[in-house]
């Protein structure tokens, strides 16, 4: 098993990232219970609406799960009607640069 890293990129309608941002507020604490799950952070463009989730698994069966579970169905009811199209979703493979501490996240 190899950790995954996970980047959503979430565009919500115009004058709504903070209520997308509340949604993930909520159900993070679930989703940082769930077996595997090492990073599961927020980020708010700077004066916009669009919500980047970094996201890192320890595994692929463990994402899957937190694919299938709960928080995520909840997050999905949560969002309804607030985003401007489906968030997108990247697989990422770390590729380590430069210094251990900075050429990598986590």
């Amino acid at each position: 098993m190899s950790a995954v890293s996970v980047v959503a990129v979430l565009q919500a309608k115009p004058g709504l990232g903070a209520q997308v941002i509340e949604s993930f507020r909520e159900v993070s604490p679930l989703v940082h219970a769930e077996p595997g799950c090492e990073l599961y952070a927020a980020h708010l463009e700077l004066g916009g609406d669009t919500v980047v989730m970094v996201e890192r698994w320890s595994s692929r069966e463990e994402l899957d799960a937190h694919a299938a579970g709960a928080a995520l169905a909840r997050l999905n009811e949560l969002n309804d009607g607030l985003l401007v199209r489906p968030y997108d979703v990247w697989f990422l493979d770390a590729v380590p640069l430069g210094d251990e501490r900075r050429g990598v996240v986590g």
